[in-house]
């Protein structure tokens, strides 16, 4: 019996595109779990406002709660700005101590900053380092709550008044970006005024 063998050194058209097609199927599917993997890496990584806005709450809420009274140091505001005498990070010391944070609402900017100095850093007239807070704020507004012993009620007002310190602190803010408004309130006793 007589056997031919078949030359084999090249593939047919049909076996080509059957690779083919599974080589665009396979890569289809390698470049969908790619986008979908970078699709939730972005989103997990994307800074959230109200995330951002509760931690800012939770930091000014501290520094009211921490309020003290001293003679160096006052508690002053206004509108745009509020400097609370409360207890800071002092990088001399290492350690928290006596000093002033200072909130201050740049309007255009639209950030809201943080500065703090220890007590050396005062009575030096050193400068603190702000530190931007919030970004994309709206509007910002501080409020100051007071007993009003000529008219024997309780009013919120736009000035803090040097001689006395307020019983609460009220604070509103705008956020304005571009996916998402929002409007917030917060108002923090002060445990110290009376």
């Amino acid at each position: 019996m007589l056997f031919t063998r078949r030359n084999k050194k090249g593939i047919t058209f049909i076996e080509l595109l059957i690779v083919t097609a599974i080589l665009g199927v396979v890569s289809l599917a390698i470049y969908a779990v790619f986008n979908n993997g970078l699709k939730v890496w972005e989103k997990i990584n994307k800074p959230l406002a109200e995330e951002d806005i509760n931690i800012f709450f939770e930091k000014w809420a501290g520094d009211l709660r921490n309020c003290l009274k001293s003679s160096g140091i006052v508690f002053a505001g206004d509108g745009n700005r509020l400097a609370v005498p409360t207890l800071v990070n002092s990088a001399g010391l290492n350690k928290k101590t006596i000093g002033s944070a200072v909130y201050s609402y740049d309007e255009q900017a639209k950030v809201l900053n943080r500065q703090e100095r220890d007590i050396s850093q005062i009575y030096n007239k050193e400068e603190g380092r702000p530190a931007q807070v919030l970004k994309n704020i709206g509007f910002l507004k501080f409020d100051y709550y007071y007993y009003d012993a000529e008219k024997k009620a309780y009013l919120w007002k736009d000035e803090c008044s040097s001689s006395l310190m307020p019983l609460a602190v009220r604070v509103e803010l705008g956020y304005d970006d571009q996916s998402k408004n929002g409007k917030f309130t917060k108002i923090v006793n002060i445990p110290i005024s009376a």
